[in-house]
């Protein structure tokens, strides 16, 4: 689960009207957010952990990049079709409990890979399906994951808490990649994973004594699926939310699915060991990081299309710059680039859609807005896996720079970025 931060003309109105949002560490002095934040850092650092260690397992087991592109594809499958669903209980039912019961089944599925990997029994097969298990549960979690995080603090801290979440995704995503690369030499893969499944009990005792704020929920008068069909329908009419899930899930497409197959980008691409995607991975983690410190302290300074347009030109460079060379150094520099794109986009499109929509909304929303994101990753990485099976994955690598390109050039040639400027939604 990845989610940002923000920027743009609805910024420089909040701070404005907010002056303690240029302060965002302000809001650690709030008990269950400041724990919460902790947990949640560490949790997602062993998770990127995982991240690189099972891809590159997978890989040295198969010698194939479609079964990464596989794996990704029915490891989100079951978070792609359940996500709607996920936001109307978002919105209606406890949002603590629904990711007590969905953090308890990914702490199954990694403690589960840990004892197969240690009796020497996981397979491909295997991988996949706890894989599919895990994405049953991310489904679930992480639309109300993202409507969780702004019940933990006041209405008024309540954006400062969804930017300082962005940054503890992305240290985590810096400093996770890394640490695997280290733990994965000294101790083995085993222990990467081990690292990921400990972690969840510290987030599920986090969870059992944080205090929510009583926000607003939606009305039980409509069915499940009339509750769907409402919260698309809001995100329908609206062009700067519709906009926002189509650009993440380009964004997911062309981009970040170059994070689920790095450890076929490392062996075919830059001739290294499958297991030095853990360096592409943190370098990807440093320019996400780097990113969000940047775009905290350049609060309302800049227009959200500019922001938008500013990471379609980064990820553009990124995927230009990995395809162009067999250097490693560059593929370093190529994801560091990705990072900055990612954690760019992010920080426009996540807050447009939480300072916009109503907290009854705010599940639902955030559910479409994730299932771009979703969509858009395991359809990418399979493309990339596949296709780069039977041609190369460099020559895949270079379609996704050009579909950026063309991407730019309508977006300069349109004025429809403008559009996610608006600092108010109408009823």
């Amino acid at each position: 689960m990845s989610t940002d931060d923000l920027s743009g003309e609805l910024e420089a109105q909040d701070i404005a009207a907010h002056p303690q949002l240029k302060t965002s560490t302000s809001v650690f002095r709030h008990k269950s957010f400041r724990w919460f934040f902790i947990a949640a850092a560490i949790s997602n650092g062993a998770a990127w952990m995982q991240m690189v260690a099972i891809p590159a397992l997978l890989f040295d087991l198969t010698g194939q990049a479609t079964w990464l592109g596989f794996s990704s594809l029915i490891g989100s499958l079951p978070a792609v079709l359940l996500t709607p669903h996920a936001g109307v209980i978002a919105d209606r039912f406890s949002r603590k409990k629904m990711l007590l019961m969905t953090q308890s089944v990914q702490m199954t599925a990694s403690f589960s890979l840990f004892i197969l990997y240690s009796v020497d029994q996981l397979t491909p097969w295997r991988i996949v399906g706890i894989g599919f298990l895990n994405g049953i549960a991310t489904g679930y979690g992480a639309s109300t994951w993202q409507a969780f995080v702004p019940s933990l603090v006041p209405e008024e801290d309540m954006l400062s808490a969804v930017r300082l979440n962005s940054v503890q995704f992305t240290v985590a995503r810096m400093i996770g990649p890394g640490l695997a690369g280290i733990v994965i030499s000294t101790f083995g893969t085993g222990a990467a994973i081990l690292c990921n499944a400990s972690t969840y009990i510290l987030v599920i005792g986090v969870l059992l004594v944080v205090k929510t704020r009583v926000g607003s929920t939606a009305s039980r008068d409509l069915t499940v699926k009339q509750a769907m069909i409402n919260g698309a329908t809001y995100m329908w009419r609206h062009l700067p939310l519709r906009m926002a899930v189509i650009l993440a899930f380009i964004s997911s497409a062309f981009g970040q699915s170059l994070q689920f197959v790095s450890a076929a980008v490392s062996a075919r691409v830059f001739h290294h060991p499958s297991t030095d995607n853990a360096g592409l991975m943190t370098a990807l983690g440093v320019g996400s990081t780097l990113a969000s410190i940047y775009a905290t302290k350049s609060v309302g300074r800049f227009k959200r299309s500019q922001t938008v347009m500013t990471s379609l030109v980064l990820y553009c460079i990124s995927t230009a710059m990995i395809a162009a060379s067999s250097i490693y150094w560059i593929g370093l520099l190529g994801y560091f680039i990705s990072g900055m794109a990612h954690l760019t986009m992010a920080v426009a499109l996540n807050t447009l859609i939480q300072g916009l929509v109503p907290d009854r909304m705010r599940g639902r929303a955030m559910s479409f807005y994730l299932l771009g994101v979703m969509g858009g990753i395991p359809m990418g990485s399979f493309a990339i896996g596949f296709f780069g099976d039977m041609f190369s994955v460099r020559s895949v690598i270079v379609v996704d720079s050009c579909v950026y390109l063309a991407i730019i050039l309508f977006f300069r040639s349109t004025k429809l970025l403008d559009q996610l400027n608006i600092t108010s939604l109408e009823d």
